[in-house]
């Protein structure tokens, strides 16, 4: 059962590295779709190509039972890949007082610059342009039958857990 871990962690390191080295090179547009391909589709088409080129040599069972780690691990970073990288007022703030410590930070010095609308909603307003989620009408954002969608299932969701709507504020 070692194997299975290193396979996963195998597949996942080789598909990390790709992930970097594509990010670092290529601009992105969407990174959902990227993330995605890079992740979950290449490692099922290059472990395609190495049963095809060593027929009878490989371990099916542990390589395909690494993947299915693979998937998870992969399905994790993703989720958490756009939590890191968007722009987050907690980690502008921490990083504020982080700063000024061990004295630390009064409460009226801690709104920074960064706080600007471009800051907060610019980053996620163009990408949810980008996707098509959103559509911008005579100065006006109008959602998107996409966009209206993932809105009622997250609004949905956040109803039957019982928080808040966060739109309303």
């Amino acid at each position: 059962m070692q194997s299975v871990l290193y396979h996963a962690l195998e597949l996942f390191g080789l598909c990390l590295g790709i992930h970097v080295l594509v990010w670092r090179t290529c601009p992105v547009r969407n990174q959902g779709i990227r993330l995605g391909l890079i992740f979950l589709v290449l490692p099922v088409f290059a472990l395609g190509a190495g049963f095809a080129a060593t027929v009878g040599e490989i371990q099916w069972l542990t390589w395909g039972l690494g993947y299915v780690l693979h998937f998870a691990l992969s399905g994790s970073y993703i989720f958490f890949y756009t939590a890191v990288s968007g722009a987050s007022p907690s980690i502008a703030i921490l990083e504020r007082v982080e700063n000024n410590m061990p004295h630390g930070l009064r409460r009226s010095d801690l709104v920074p610059e960064w706080f600007t609308d471009a800051r907060l909603s610019g980053a996620r307003r163009e990408n949810l342009l980008a996707t098509g989620f959103i559509r911008q009408s005579d100065g006006v954002l109008v959602l998107s039958l996409r966009g209206w969608l993932i809105a009622m299932c997250f609004l949905m969701f956040r109803r039957f857990l019982g928080l808040p709507d966060v739109a309303k504020g």
